[in-house]
């Protein structure tokens, strides 16, 4: 007989959005942070999880050339949007392998060129590409569902942020997220592949492996995120994390949203919110989520931690080290002139 090992990220605690919203969680939250460096928020009020799947898999699976309508100017030079709007990663074929859908927070860029610091600032502003009335079947639907789906994450980080800021009596960790311009919602598709369509996506000298310890594809390679991550995974399994030096099988739990942290939380928090170590295994078929990374204000200092220590970010401000972030895993998004 063969005993199944026990995971322990079963025991993940699932808090409930009205307790978060109420205040009445800020230690549950620490605690969950503390030994899983994430946690679930469950019985979110608007949160329709099978709209948010319906809503993506028609405009997905839209013809390539429909969908790049919307595309950003690198998918499409008749558009301006440098981060909002569609993107994806082909295949050797020129299949779209990886889709996504970028969402922000700004309706509408009421600054110009000579009112930011740099071109980055002046992208992270960027209007929403969404598609008008009749723009295809659903297309209203497409954009109500999703403005919604934003302002319901957004909402809810600002919360959770301020809940860790007043827990860990640390009032600037809450302030530094007051404009949060390079927040984003990204819908995803994973499309069917072989391994070596990888190479597409993540080259030989990105430093990142497309394969697991025993050989498995992966489809998103071990990393940790940024700052705030709230994470949609429907029913889709393959997400694994670290616990305790070992990966596990992260649980999906329908309807729910998982809150993750990042290396600079980790780092601004002086270790005591450590960073989740994620991947994705390569499932072998259609995979869809909704990553919403909430970001601190581009002019926010992350020079020093809580306690006054240098973060070693190599920055004094926000705006600047995201934009090598992004340029490491995307480089034609945003690249060094960016910071002009």
């Amino acid at each position: 007989m063969v005993t199944k090992l026990r995971n322990p990220l079963d025991n993940v605690p699932k808090l409930d959005y009205s307790q978060i919203m109420g205040g009445e969680m800020q230690a549950e939250i620490l605690s969950a942070l503390r030994e899983f460096a994430f946690f679930y928020i469950v019985d979110i009020p608007g949160f329709e999880a099978e709209t948010e799947m319906e809503v993506m898999r028609e405009f997905f699976r839209l013809p390539l050339s429909a969908k790049e309508r919307y595309g950003t100017v690198k998918h499409n030079p008749n558009n301006t949007n440098v981060l909002r709007g569609y993107g994806n990663t082909k295949n050797a074929l020129g299949l779209p392998i990886e889709e996504v859908y970028n969402i922000g927070q700004f309706g509408s860029r009421d600054i110009g060129v000579s009112d930011v610091s740099c071109r980055a600032e002046f992208i992270s502003r960027e209007a929403n590409m969404w598609p008008r009335d009749g723009d295809f079947p659903g297309s209203q639907r497409f954009r109500c569902v999703l403005a919604n789906s934003f302002k319901t994450r957004i909402d809810l980080a600002r919360n959770i942020v301020d809940s860790i800021s007043a827990e860990l009596d640390y009032p600037e960790f809450s302030s530094k997220f007051q404009k949060a311009e390079f927040t984003s919602l990204y819908l995803k598709k994973y499309s069917t592949r072989d391994g070596k369509d990888n190479v597409h996506i993540y080259k030989a000298d990105s430093g990142y492996s497309m394969k697991t310890e025993g050989g498995l594809d992966l489809s998103v390679p071990a990393h940790v995120d940024t700052t705030v991550t709230l994470l949609a995974t429907y029913r889709n399994g393959g997400l694994q994390a670290v616990y305790r030096g070992a990966w596990y099988d992260v649980p999906s739990v329908m309807g729910s949203l998982m809150m993750m942290s990042g290396n600079l939380i980790e780092d601004l928090t002086d270790g005591k919110l450590p960073a989740l170590q994620h991947r994705v295994l390569d499932i072998k078929e259609e995979r869809y989520s909704t990553p919403f990374f909430f970001n601190p204000s581009f002019e926010a200092d992350i020079s020093r931690t809580q306690s006054g220590k240098e973060t070693g970010k190599g920055f004094s401000q926000f705006g600047p080290w995201q934009v090598i972030q992004l340029h490491r895993d995307e480089p034609l998004l945003l690249n060094n002139n960016s910071l002009n």
